[in-house]
């Protein structure tokens, strides 16, 4: 940490003083990032000014202290303009409009105008910046953001590991389920009332540490716009998956930088070769750092060479009354934006809790539909059947009516055979009588041939046959 924290003084700008920005009370490691980000480009650090409380910021003598205002700008808009006793580098500027709770533009109009104006053109990290502030007539350029000029740590070894840093579930789901590498999971978001309790040496060690973290590790992947821009300056791989529907001026600046895919493209991938063998960064991005390390190095430059008049600053003990009159009256705002933030989430919260119902309930009625659509299918497939049956049915009435019509001739030709069958019967009969009586007949017959047989063997062997014999004899002859 002692190439960070610099204490030497450069002797012909000893009497510069430094101060450094950070966010006491962030909710997200990424505006730690960009205070370590400057911190490189100062001689030594006088004071640590809190980003929300700019225009409360006094000095210990009535002195300019020079800082170089990169970052994301600003949460509360009553903070704004900065105190007059800072000497800015407006550079690597965001400037929202976005707050639940929020004023708009105005703040960049009017004094907040003014302040910008007097130090144009000022370098804006995103086109929607640029936007923001050329509709406001106030002279700007694209600088790029500062995270792009963090230098590579010495002595890291890279890593088989992967980085996934606030992934969405179904995206760290699929990157687990497509390579055996080791999985680290990070989040930036962190709880402000513990982080406030660190201190600044602490904090940017932290950030030290997770950015070396992220240097030797084999693949970074991130929904997170500063998680991806150190990558890139640090010359590891990474892939910023976002949603379909994201901020196209404050993502889409650097979306040429790094490889990118929304989170449904990101779905339907086959991510395994992305995975093993990532491509690297663009190196498009070195132009930015090398202008921006260029400004900072030529702001730090002119802060050391030349003493800046303190006669048009105000009385440490004057504006120390007006600050405790800012401050009080910023507090009252500040609690005003802080319950009304916290109404609005949690009306968000009991209104996304609604929409998850309805969705679901969307997704049963959608299921209950399907299942209709189903039955109705397979109603159409029953009728079909059943009309198909029914028609099979006719036919089979014709068959049988056939059968029917059939059976009555077969039932005529029966009754026919059987009535013949009775005559034949009759007939039958008559004949069985007619051949017994004809058997009769026929028995006695035989009955009287066999008397005549045996008379005649009587009369044969009698002797008056004989004679008789011998009488026929003679007439023959």
């Amino acid at each position: 940490m002692d190439t960070i924290f610099k204490t030497l003084i450069n002797e012909r700008g000893k009497n510069m003083k430094y101060g450094i920005m950070y966010y006491k009370k962030t909710d997200n490691i990424g505006d730690d990032i960009q205070t370590y980000a400057a911190i490189r480009f100062l001689p030594h650090i006088d004071y640590h000014i809190d980003r929300e409380d700019l225009n409360c910021f006094i000095p210990k003598e009535k002195e300019y202290v020079s800082m170089i205002m990169n970052g994301w700008f600003l949460h509360n808009k009553a903070a704004w303009p900065p105190s007059p006793y800072i000497n800015p580098l407006l550079i690597s500027m965001h400037f929202t409009c976005l707050e639940k709770i929020d004023v708009g533009e105005k703040y960049l109009q009017g004094l907040g105008g003014d302040y910008l104006k007097s130090y144009q053109p000022i370098g804006c990290r995103d086109v929607e910046t640029r936007k923001r502030l050329t509709k406001n007539n106030i002279e700007n350029y694209f600088s790029g953001c500062m995270t792009l000029t963090i230098k590579p740590f010495e002595n890291i070894e890279k890593q088989e590991y992967i980085c996934l840093v606030d992934l969405d579930e179904r995206s760290s789901k699929k990157v687990k389920e497509s390579t055996s590498r080791e999985i680290r999971e990070i989040t930036h978001d962190v709880n402000p009332e513990e982080i406030y309790k660190k201190g600044f040496e602490e904090r940017m060690k932290n950030v030290e540490e997770l950015l070396k973290t992220y240097q030797a590790s084999h693949l970074v992947l991130t929904n997170r716009l500063h998680v991806a821009l150190p990558c890139i300056a640090l010359g590891t791989p990474v892939i910023l998956v976002h949603k379909e529907k994201f901020e196209e001026d404050r993502l889409g600046t650097y979306l040429e930088y790094m490889k990118s895919f929304t989170d449904v493209e990101f779905e339907k991938l086959n991510i395994k070769d992305i995975i093993d063998k990532p491509e690297k960064n663009s190196n498009k991005y070195i132009k930015i750092k090398n202008s921006l390390t260029e400004k900072c190095e030529q702001f730090i430059k002119k802060c050391e060479e030349q003493k800046l008049p303190d006669n048009d600053l105000p009385e440490i003990e004057k504006y120390s009354e007006y600050v405790e009159k800012l401050r009080w009256y910023k507090e009252l705002h500040e609690d005003i934006r802080v319950k009304a933030k916290s109404n609005i989430y949690e009306s968000e919260k009991r209104y996304k809790e609604y929409e998850d119902i309805i969705n679901n309930l969307k997704n049963q009625n959608s299921e209950y539909n399907d299942i209709i659509n189903n039955l109705k299918n397979q109603n159409s497939e029953y009728n079909d059947i059943i009309n198909n049956l029914k028609n099979q049915n006719n036919e089979y009435n014709d068959i049988i009516k056939n059968l029917k019509n059939q059976n009555s001739e077969y039932n005529d030709i029966i009754n026919i055979l059987k009535n013949q069958n009775k005559e034949y019967e009759i007939e039958y009969k008559k004949m069985k009588e007619e051949q017994e009586q004809l058997k009769q007949n026929n028995n006695r017959i035989e009955k009287e041939n066999l008397q005549i047989k045996q008379e005649l063997s009587k009369t044969y062997e009698s002797k008056s046959w004989k004679y008789m014999q011998k009488i026929k004899k003679i007439l023959k002859k």
